[in-house]
């Protein structure tokens, strides 16, 4: 908890430091903190100096933005409203978002991206406070007491070009102040510890963001749990010489398929993990002379090692390719009936079976809808077969529904 402590200690120390986004009537916002105030002038403190800024350029003062970046991808922009070791609160355009601290890669003052405006800006404003400043030293050395008078009120007029100064009697006519915008009203969180015994309600309700959903969680979580049923075809061929018909007897199959899946985040688009699937295959019968049927029947298994590459991870509608390998366990139950006459007795039953390494492809969709996801993949499988299965067709195809869930 210690070091949990240290680590936002650490994030959010250099970060504390009151500070103000100071828009001008130009557009350009300044990020600083205001160190001065006159009746005309705001001294403010910059990541490129100190600069003086003429009330009269101000349209409002803002408080500072923050932007907080994730490990995992992502960053919200925002005001802090509330933190300890565990959470921190951000007020964001979108409501009240808490954040787990272990989440937080790093925090910086939110500029507007307008960094290079504000560095030209400054620039600016320190040239022509030095240009008035050399040019009032020369005219000092050389003129008399009148005109040292007169070389200080032509100076006073340039600097007031530079924003630093401006008349007092226009001022007085024509008052200007800044609008100051305070903090939007939130909900702050309290702990145990520091519970007050009332808590007064914000005027305006603030909306908040759904942590439990998974539009929400999957910008966080580590883990991806699915569950999909689909219907598989199997071209599958058989040998069956050995009761007197074909070596390449057709028992495809297109039936019901269903199975589990694991997946663990890598970043935001990559997703690596593992599956196991079930197919149920079809029932066919033979019947290579007027005593003799033969009934087919069985099961094909899939375990694989797969990944999704997720095209639009930050959309709610995500699409995804997906690929991997494995193997395929394919059994085939052969029933061999012979007619005595007068009933059909079973008179033997046998187990065909192919396990092989396969290739997986496909795409997906999926769709976040309050606490669970829904979606729909197209597979396709390269198959090797062996044994009395081998002439099979080695192209097989899968389309599933899936329910999946972020954790």
């Amino acid at each position: 908890m210690k070091k949990r402590l240290l680590f936002l200690l650490f994030l959010i120390s250099p970060l504390l430091i009151n500070g103000e986004a100071i828009k001008l009537k130009s557009g350009l916002i300044i990020n600083g903190s205001i160190v001065g105030q006159t009746e005309y002038i705001l001294n403010v403190k910059t990541s490129y100096g100190t600069i003086a800024i003429n009330q009269r350029e101000v349209e409002k003062i803002m408080p500072d933005l923050h932007r907080v970046i994730l490990k995992g991808g992502g960053e919200f922009i925002g005001n802090i409203v509330d933190m300890d070791e565990f959470t921190l609160s951000l007020n964001t355009d979108n409501g009240l978002v808490n954040i787990d601290v272990p989440q937080i890669s790093s925090m910086e003052i939110y500029d507007y991206n307008e960094a290079e405006k504000q560095k030209k800006y400054i620039e600016t404003k320190h040239e022509l406070e030095e240009q008035a400043a050399q040019e009032l030293s020369q005219k000092n050395a050389q003129a008399s007491d009148l005109e040292q008078a007169q070389v200080k009120a032509a100076a006073g007029s340039t600097i007031s070009a530079s924003g630093l100064e401006f008349d007092s009697d226009l001022e007085k006519l024509f008052p200007s102040k800044p609008v100051v915008e305070a903090p939007k009203d939130v909900y702050v969180r309290y702990d145990n510890k520091n519970t007050p015994e009332e808590k007064q309600e914000p005027k305006k309700e603030t909306k908040k963001i759904d942590e439990t959903s998974q539009a929400f969680k999957k910008d966080f979580s580590k883990n991806n749990f699915e569950v999909f049923l689909g219907y598989q075809n199997l071209p599958l061929k058989l040998d069956l010489t050995e009761e007197g018909l074909s070596d390449k007897e057709d028992i495809s199959s297109s039936n019901i398929a269903f199975g589990i899946s694991y997946l663990r985040k890598i970043n935001n688009r990559l997703w690596f993990g593992a599956d196991l699937g079930m197919g149920m295959l079809s029932k066919h019968n033979f019947e290579p002379n007027a005593t003799t049927h033969i009934e087919t029947s069985g099961q094909a298994y899939n375990i694989d090692l797969k990944a999704n590459y997720y095209l639009n991870p930050k959309s709610i509608t995500r699409l995804y390719l997906q690929g991997g390998a494995g193997l395929t366990s394919t059994s085939v139950n052969k029933n061999i009936n012979t007619f005595n006459g007068t009933d059909w007795i079973q008179e033997d039953t046998k187990t065909i079976s192919s396990t092989n390494v396969s290739a997986l492809f496909g795409l997906g969709i999926e769709r976040s809808i309050a606490d669970l996801n829904l979606g729909l993949e197209f597979k396709g499988r390269y198959n090797t077969y062996s044994g009395k299965l081998k002439g099979s067709d080695n192209l097989s195809f899968m389309l599933a529904a899936k329910i999946n869930w972020y954790f």
